[in-house]
């Protein structure tokens, strides 16, 4: 968080010290749109605020999609911990369980890291 904070204000300074030094204003044309003198300054910050935007949707769906994941596998821990609640669970679910894309999960009694 801290480091997200202090990113930020340095690119906020940043853009400050570059719009102060260069104020020099060029003809933009998007589209059919043209604006005759738009400051570079301001050209460069809209573009640095749409990739933002970008990367946030982008990341937020990620997001989602991770925690629609986690609610999934916590509902499949709940039949493994009570299987009276959704019938009996064979062993191949357990062993898909005990292995998470390729990772095993299970470990060595005794271990500080499995032991409850």
């Amino acid at each position: 968080m801290q480091r997200g904070l202090l990113a930020g204000i340095t690119l906020g300074v940043a853009m400050v010290i570059f719009t102060l030094q260069n104020e020099v204003k060029v003809p933009v044309k998007i589209l059919w749109i043209k604006f005759a003198e738009v400051p570079l300054a301001l050209i460069l910050l809209i573009s640095l605020l749409i990739g933002v935007s970008i990367t946030a949707g982008f990341s937020f769906v990620d997001k989602q999609r991770l925690r629609a994941r986690i609610k999934r596998l916590q509902a499949k821990i709940k039949t493994f911990e009570d299987p009276s609640a959704e019938g009996e669970v064979d062993s191949q679910e357990a062993n898909d369980l005990n292995r998470i894309e390729g990772m095993i999960t299970h470990g060595e009694p005794g271990h500080k890291f499995f032991d409850d």
